[in-house]
């Protein structure tokens, strides 16, 4: 006997034997007979794995009373054309979002909705229809999640144009927090910041909460025992809460959670340059749950976004600081004066308030200078800045303008006099010593003032004035103010 005929008997007997039901149920896919009464005759192990139903409850029914007022039209009247009119079709998940409710167990145990394709194929040798389910779950979540991938590609380039474009970080934060709301629906998102004790973190965006969500000030406690955000703040990690009814961390905020529709909490610390955290990003779905893997990746995204956005916010403030600040004392400069100055003539103007400008110029300090040298000249400058703003307002202005001159802009007065009796206070701190090692520095100052709107109605005016006042002042002795009558 030849090789071929030995290897076409091998083959026959081997079709000869084969258990075709036992073939059906090892196939990665669902299997259905139907009769041209769309009754189902035989169904594969992968079909009652898939639909969670008995052998027995499912052989002699229809899918439609399987599964009633589950099943699209489309699959209904495409089995009937099947069964009773011999005609075939495809269905598949492109065209056709539902079809059979089938279930699949994920990795970490839930069931979600398996994605599928279906067949359907008239038996030519009977009156049988197959219908065959084939699992396209694999291929769907790739594509979402390619989309998805394109989409958050077409958020983070918006976010970073804000960026470059010097948005402020305010709109910029409400833009992520947009972000992750569009892409995890139903969530409410929110970026919190430490305080300045660094002891809380208070809301700084949350576009997805109620207004008055923001407005709370008690913010949250940097502990151990706090929220998930602070949690994710002190362990410089992504911090989880599945289910925020169940954690011992979230008894006092369960109330809040319940008027919020918050079920859970995903803290992603934003971490920035040199390691350094600088907030959360938080993410509030309405269901109880983890985020998967690409959740996890947008958050992280995000919050990385979220801490360029603070780099750039913190850079751009400081060279403000820088151009409108004195950079030995910290005060306002020229320009920052002129910015005071002008918003304060608009508002006397309008509400009919007179306000006091000084001009300070320091008795004897060059001499300090030629004595001692400049480094001690400017620790005597540094003290004596210090001691003018103590006796200042909140609202009032100090600035310097030159090496020894300061000028004084007090918001308001209400008579002369009382700018005077300020005059008075900053002569005594301004002639007190200054103990620098060993060395005792001291000097004293001259004052002119000039008030609005006696002494003049314009910047330069009131300025002139208060120069001119100063250097009657010091031609009267020094150590005094003096206003020109």
């Amino acid at each position: 006997m030849s090789q071929t005929a030995s290897q076409g008997l091998c083959l026959s007997d081997i079709l000869d034997n084969l258990d075709c039901t036992e073939l059906l149920h090892s196939l990665d896919g669902g299997v259905l007979l139907l009769d041209d009464e769309c009754r189902i005759i035989f169904c594969n192990r992968w079909f009652i794995r898939h639909t969670g139903l008995s052998e027995a409850r499912i052989i002699g029914h229809t899918t439609d009373s399987l599964f009633p007022g589950q099943l699209p039209p489309a699959l209904r009247d495409a089995i009937e054309s099947g069964c009773r009119l011999r005609m075939g079709r495809i269905l598949s998940h492109q065209l056709h979002k539902r079809l059979l409710p089938l279930w699949r167990r994920a990795p970490g145990g839930e069931q979600m909705p398996l994605y599928q394709s279906i067949l359907i194929k008239p038996l030519s040798q009977s009156n049988l229809t197959l219908v065959q389910c084939l699992d396209i779950t694999n291929a769907v979540k790739r594509e979402q999640h390619l989309r998805a991938s394109e989409r958050v590609l077409r958020l983070e380039r918006k976010v970073l144009e804000l960026i470059a474009t010097g948005d402020s970080l305010e709109e910029v934060l409400l833009q992520l927090c947009n972000t992750v709301e569009t892409l995890v629906p139903g969530a409410s998102c929110a970026v919190l910041l430490p305080d300045e004790s660094g002891r809380r973190l208070i809301i700084k965006s949350a576009p997805g909460l109620p207004a008055h969500f923001l407005q709370r000030r008690e913010g949250l406690s940097l502990t151990a025992e706090g929220t998930t955000c602070a949690q994710a703040y002190l362990s410089r990690g992504l911090t989880i809460c599945k289910d925020v009814y169940q954690d011992s961390h979230w008894y006092h905020w369960r109330e809040h959670a319940k008027r919020y529709n918050i079920a859970a909490c995903w803290a992603q610390p934003i971490i920035a340059a040199y390691d350094e955290v600088v907030g959360v990003f938080a993410c509030y779905p309405a269901i109880p749950g983890a985020p998967d893997d690409s959740q996890r990746q947008l958050l992280q995204r995000m919050s990385h976004l979220a801490a360029i956005a603070m780099e750039r916010h913190k850079r751009t403030e400081r060279i403000r600081f820088l151009a409108m600040h004195d950079p030995l004392t910290g005060l306002p400069n020229r320009s920052l004066l002129n910015e005071h100055l002008g918003r304060n003539l608009r508002r006397a103007h309008r509400e009919t308030n007179q306000f006091a400008l000084m001009f300070i110029d320091l008795d004897g300090f060059k001499q300090i200078n030629d004595l001692h040298g400049h480094d001690a000249g400017d620790d005597l400058l540094s003290v004596l800045s210090g001691r003018i703003t103590e006796q200042l307002r909140g609202t009032d202005t100090c600035a310097r303008i030159g090496g020894d001159e300061f000028v004084v802009m007090l918001e308001t007065v209400s008579t002369p006099e009382a700018a005077e009796q300020v005059a008075d206070k900053l002569l005594m701190c301004l002639s007190r010593p200054v103990i620098r090692g060993q060395l005792q520095l001291q000097v004293s100052a001259s004052i002119g003032i000039a008030l609005y709107p006696q002494d003049g109605t314009s910047a330069d005016a009131l300025l002139t004035r208060a120069d001119d006042a100063m250097y009657r002042a010091k031609a009267l002795g020094k150590n005094r103010w003096h206003r020109i009558a």
